[in-house]
C-alpha cells in the first residue's frame, strides 16, 4: 500500500443541472471509464433540480414528453435504452409512446447514476445547489464566483444554463412587473419552484402572454387544479403547437437540400423546397417537417446572417408549431379545453394593462378587453438574458453570438473570447448555443453537442493533450 497522499481530484463544473448538463456529464462518464482518470464532476443548480432542470422538474402527469420515446434516448448508441428503462422500471412504455415529463427526469437520474457507478471509484457525481454569478478562466484552472464572494475552482466549467425568462412588454397604464403590489398578481417564470403558476390556485381568469408549448402545460395545470379557471392565451401571430399524429415515422431525403454548386442553399430555395415536398408528398406534412430535423444546424449555418434575421423575424414561429409539436393525449386534453371555452386564444398584442387595486383589465391591439386574476409570462426562455451570460460577456470572458442570442463557440463547444481565442477550459451547450445551431434544445439535438464535447473536456482537460492554440474571427 502506498503511503503517498492521493491528489485533490480535478473538478469540471456543470452550471445548470438540466437535461444538457445530465447527459453530457453522461456522456464525459462513458468516454472516460475505461481510461481510470481521477475527477470529480460537480452539478451545481440554483433550486436543485439535479437531472431535471425545468423541463422535467414537473410533478403534473398531464405534462408529457414533446417527442415518442424512441427518440429520447440519452445514449447514442443505443436508442431503444429509454424504452428498456421503462421496462424494467414497471412503467408502460413503446418505441410510440410519450411518457410524463417527470418520468424522463427519473430515467436521466438514473441513467447518470448507473454512468457514475461505472466510472467509479475514479470518477465521482456530486451535486451542489449553489448559484455561479461569474467565471474567469487562466490557462491553468477556472475560477466560479458564487454569492457572498465565495468561490469554487475547476479543471474545467460547462454552462448549460437554459433559457432566462424573456421579460414581458411594458404597456401603456401599468407594467407587466413581477414586482408589481397591486391589481393581479404576475407570473414571470411559470416553471418557479415557488412563484411559478402553481402559485395561482384559485385563479378565476388569467392571462397567458404567449402561446407556445409552456401555455399548453400552463392552461392544462391550472385548469385541472381549478374546475372555474379561464386561461386567455395571446401572441402575435396566435398560433399555437401542431400535434404528433401516429405512425411517426421520418423517411430521409422527402426535401431535396443538394445545390449544383456545393453552395448552401438560399432561404427562398429552401422553403421553395420544402413547400413542394408536402405538396407532393403522399403521406402526412409531419413526415416531410420531421425530414429535414438531422439538418437543421447545416441549413442554418448555411444561411447568411441576414437570412437568419428573416427567418427569426418572419417564418420562425411557425416553424416552431410546426416542428416541436404537442403529443397527441395533450393535444385532445388542450382541444376539449377550448372546445369547452376554458381556453381562449386572442391574436395580436398587448396594449394597456390596468387594475384597481384588486382586478386587472388587458386591453389587445384589437380592442378586446379581459377581465384578468393573474398575468403569467409563457413567452419562453432567453439564454442571452440570463445575469450569468451577461457578466461572461461583459467581463470579456465570452462573446455574444452574431445574433446576440447567447454565447459563441467553436465547433465542439469550447466559448470564444471577444479577441476571437477559442478557451480550453470553458465550454457551453444548448439553449446557448442556439445562435450558431438554432435546433438546441431537444434531447436528439443535445446528445449530439454532448458528444463531442465530452470528447475535448477528456482529451485536453483530463488527459491534459496539448492542443494548439486556435481563434475564430
Amino acid at each position: 500500500m502506498s503511503n503517498q497522499v492521493p491528489t485533490a481530484r480535478p473538478v469540471i463544473a456543470f452550471v445548470g443541472g438540466g437535461a444538457s448538463a445530465t447527459v453530457t456529464a453522461i456522456a464525459l462518464l462513458r468516454a472516460t471509464a475505461w481510461l481510470r482518470l481521477r475527477y470529480r464532476i460537480v452539478v451545481i443548480d440554483e433550486h436543485g433540480r439535479h437531472g431535471r432542470g425545468t423541463a422535467y422538474a414537473t410533478a403534473d402527469p398531464r405534462h408529457l414528453l414533446n417527442s415518442p420515446a424512441k427518440s429520447m434516448s440519452a445514449l447514442p448508441d443505443r436508442p431503444g435504452h429509454l424504452v428498456e428503462w421503462a421496462a424494467k422500471s414497471g412503467v408502460p412504455c413503446g418505441p410510440d409512446t410519450f411518457l410524463p415529463r417527470s418520468c424522463y427526469g427519473d430515467y436521466l437520474d438514473a441513467s447518470l447514476a448507473t454512468a457514475a457507478a461505472g466510472a467509479a471509484p475514479h470518477a465521482e457525481v456530486v451535486f451542489r445547489r449553489d448559484r455561479v454569478v461569474a467565471a474567469h478562466a487562466d490557462a491553468d484552472r477556472v475560477v466560479l464566483e458564487l454569492p457572498g464572494g465565495a468561490r469554487m475552482e475547476a479543471a474545467a466549467a460547462v454552462f448549460a444554463t437554459g433559457g432566462t425568462p424573456a421579460s414581458l412588454p411594458t404597456v401603456l397604464g401599468g407594467t407587466f412587473d413581477a414586482a408589481r403590489t397591486g391589481g393581479a398578481p404576475v407570473v414571470a417564470d411559470p416553471w418557479h419552484p415557488v412563484s411559478g403558476f402553481a402559485s395561482l390556485r384559485g385563479c378565476g381568469a388569467a392571462l397567458a402572454v404567449g402561446t407556445g408549448l409552456t401555455m399548453v402545460d400552463t392552461a392544462l395545470s391550472m385548469c385541472a387544479a381549478d374546475p372555474d379557471t379561464v386561461v386567455h392565451a395571446v401572441s402575435r401571430r396566435g398560433l399555437v403547437p401542431r400535434r404528433h399524429r401516429l405512425p411517426l415515422v421520418a423517411p430521409p431525403g422527402l426535401v431535396d437540400l443538394r445545390s449544383t454548386d456545393g453552395a448552401p442553399l438560399p432561404l427562398r430555395t429552401l422553403l421553395r423546397r420544402l413547400r413542394a415536398a408536402i405538396d407532393a408528398y403522399p403521406g402526412d406534412w409531419r413526415h416531410v417537417v420531421d425530414s429535414v430535423r438531422p439538418h437543421t444546424a447545416d441549413l442554418w449555418q448555411g444561411l447568411t446572417p441576414a437570412e437568419q434575421e428573416v427567418f427569426l423575424a418572419r417564418l420562425a414561429r411557425h416553424w416552431e408549431s410546426a416542428r416541436h409539436r404537442m403529443a397527441p393525449e395533450v393535444a385532445d386534453r388542450f382541444d376539449h379545453l377550448r372546445a369547452s371555452g376554458r381556453v381562449r386564444l386572442h391574436t395580436g398584442r398587448v396594449t394597456a394593462l390596468e387594475d384597481d387595486g384588486r382586478r386587472s383589465s388587458a386591453r389587445l391591439s384589437d380592442g378586446t378587453v379581459i377581465d384578468v386574476d393573474a398575468v403569467v409570462n409563457c413567452t419562453g426562455g432567453v439564454p442571452a438574458r440570463s445575469p450569468l451570460i451577461r457578466r461572461l460577456i461583459s467581463d470579456g470572458t465570452a462573446r455574444p453570438d452574431h445574433l446576440g442570442l447567447g454565447l459563441a463557440t467553436c465547433p465542439r463547444g469550447a466559448l470564444v473570447t471577444p479577441s476571437g481565442l477559442v478557451s480550453r477550459r470553458l465550454f457551453a451547450l444548448g439553449p446557448v448555443r442556439r445562435g450558431q445551431l438554432y435546433e438546441t434544445t431537444a434531447i436528439p439535438e443535445i446528445r449530439a453537442q454532448a458528444e463531442p464535447l465530452a470528447e475535448r473536456i477528456a482529451d485536453t482537460v483530463l488527459r491534459n493533450r496539448r492542443v494548439a492554440p486556435a481563434t475564430i474571427p
